[in-house]
């Protein structure tokens, strides 16, 4: 027979040996968990950490998964979770619940039907949220903002429409009409400190002009819709390849907008959206960089050079 490799070595070093294996590698990490118990009690919660399900089938066996596994390891040892499969959404429900200790949470699934089947209960019981991003299909039919946690400081949404002719309400998140698919909904989320919008600037209203909008909505500035603790707003320029020169042009034309307004708008930083927002959250929290980084870092700048 042959000797375990690590039979002389000291227990605690034979643990970080294994776990750092299974924190470098996913395939390696749920290999382990079936060298023995001891072995699976120490990479389970490596494994768990971070869960991105993309498909009806991982979302079924990971819904499996966890009805075999105790209540209190699911909601305390999955922090980053992304969901981004249509469904089943009763598996999504099952897993939402389960999952309440979750930090970070990606939907990739259709809010509104989610909520019209099992409604915002799940998503109100989380106990820690600290970002959300409603990605893709999630808000195009809209949202509604008792699906955002009350602790939640940094959310990404898509914006549908914005209207300039409507200075009242030019933001839509959905596709009706009135204060309900506008910023009114914002207001219930008065932790707010980052908000990254997607949008695709339509061409027919002028890219700047959703600058002032947007200034707006810090609390320097004395309006209704103020966010008392708003930092920075992240815009993520949508520009398809055949009009790529066209949302490269409207990046450079908001940046110029926001620094010329000064003073709020300065904390309006506009980019070009990734190429997958699901996989930028997902690169994020695995280590990578930031969904904010780069935003913060524009926004350290402009406000060091106004002081200059």
């Amino acid at each position: 027979m042959t000797p375990f490799v690590f039979s002389n070595l000291p227990v605690e070093l034979v643990r970080d040996i294994l776990e750092h294996a299974a924190h470098s590698d996913r395939a390696t990490a749920r290999n382990l968990t079936l060298v023995s118990s001891s072995v699976r009690y120490w990479t389970d919660p490596i494994l768990y950490h971070t869960v991105i399900l993309s498909s009806a089938r991982s979302l079924r066996a990971f819904a499996a998964a966890i009805a075999n596994k105790p209540a209190d390891f699911v909601r305390t040892r999955v922090h980053n979770l992304g969901i981004f499969t249509v469904g089943p959404i009763q598996s999504i429900d099952r897993v939402l619940s389960a999952c309440a200790g979750v930090q970070s949470l990606a939907c990739g699934f259709s809010l509104p039907s989610y909520q019209q089947a099992h409604g915002p209960a799940a998503l109100q019981a989380l106990t820690k949220p600290r970002e959300q991003h409603f990605l893709g299909t999630a808000c195009r039919d809209g949202w509604d903002a008792s699906l955002v946690g009350t602790t939640v400081t940094h959310l990404r949404i898509h914006l549908s429409s914005f209207d300039s002719s409507r200075p009242d309400c030019p933001f839509a998140f959905s596709d009706g009409a009135g204060a309900e698919a506008g910023w009114a909904r914002l207001k219930a989320l008065p932790t707010l400190t980052h908000l990254a919008i997607v949008y695709r600037p339509s061409g027919v209203t002028a890219p700047a002009a959703i600058i002032p909008h947007i200034a707006r909505l810090f609390p320097s500035v004395h309006h209704d819709d103020a966010l008392p603790q708003l930092q920075l707003v992240l815009v993520q320029v949508v520009g398809a390849r055949k009009d790529a020169s066209f949302a490269t042009e409207a990046v450079k034309t908001l940046n110029a907008a926001a620094i010329a307004a000064g003073g709020p708008a300065l904390r309006v930083v506009v980019e070009h959206a990734p190429l997958s927002a699901a996989k930028q959250w997902e690169d994020a929290v695995r280590g990578g960089q930031s969904v904010w980084d780069a935003a913060e870092a524009v926004v350290q700048s402009r406000l060091g050079a106004k002081s200059s």
